[in-house]
């Protein structure tokens, strides 16, 4: 699959951009996500605030072999958010996402960055869901704040190609679009509203003669949309 990557479109001027953890300090991190750093196949560890604190959190994703045998469960994308102390790293957040949707999960990638300026970044994941062979998709998540607690502001596809699943779903939903975020008006919004650019390739299974490109619009502070 030739997966959409968070496409950052604002000036560099405007992020808080994280910075990368030595390769010790990561280590930590897959061992506190109690993983056996040999079994990651891809991770990205970053240094940023993303709760409110005198120090940076260490935040951590890795896509790794979990030693199962079934094609579900043989890879799976962990999330860790976590203090340091001294030596030691302290858990503040963590989730599994192949438990949340009972396997197929990979390919974990990893954003972190200020949308709205406060000094507290978000947490921006992606990751694949293969749980259907002849459906291309790939989930994304923007994590941030509330106030008391890191918890998901939304989710949703930034991927989606059912148009080789014609048998097995109605005409309806056999389309193909991506979805990139459009950083510079969330931005300018202080992240209030998240706005995206979904480009439409193909409809009930027909290809477009020329994508069609939708703007979209979703409230950062209401409850999580997920589809």
């Amino acid at each position: 699959m030739n997966h959409v990557r968070i496409a950052v479109v604002v000036s560099m001027m405007l992020l808080i951009v994280p910075a990368a953890v030595e390769a010790q300090q990561g280590t930590k991190a897959y061992k506190a996500l109690g993983l056996k750093p040999q079994d990651v196949l891809t991770g990205t560890v970053l240094k940023s605030k993303v709760v409110p604190s005198d120090q940076d959190q260490i935040v951590c994703i890795a896509t790794y072999m979990t030693g199962k045998g079934e094609k579900a469960d043989a890879v799976n994308v962990r999330l860790g958010v976590f203090d340091s102390f001294g030596e030691g790293l302290v858990v503040l957040y963590t989730r599994d996402f192949g438990r949340e949707h009972a396997g197929y999960i990979a390919n974990g990638d990893l954003l972190v960055m200020d949308i709205d300026r406060d000094g507290i970044s978000e947490i921006i994941v992606s990751y694949d869901d293969f749980s259907d062979p002849l459906i291309e998709q790939r989930m994304a998540e923007i994590i941030l704040h509330d106030g008391q607690k890191l918890d998901t502001a939304w989710s949703g596809l930034v991927e989606y190609d059912a148009t080789k699943a014609a048998r097995d779903l109605p005409v309806e939903r056999r389309d193909r679009y991506v979805r990139e975020f459009d950083w510079g008006n969330t931005m300018r919004t202080r992240g209030a509203t998240l706005f995206l650019k979904k480009r439409v390739i193909a409809v009930a299974g027909e290809r477009l003669p020329e994508p069609r490109v939708v703007e979209e619009t979703f409230d950062l502070r209401g409850e999580p949309s997920d589809w």
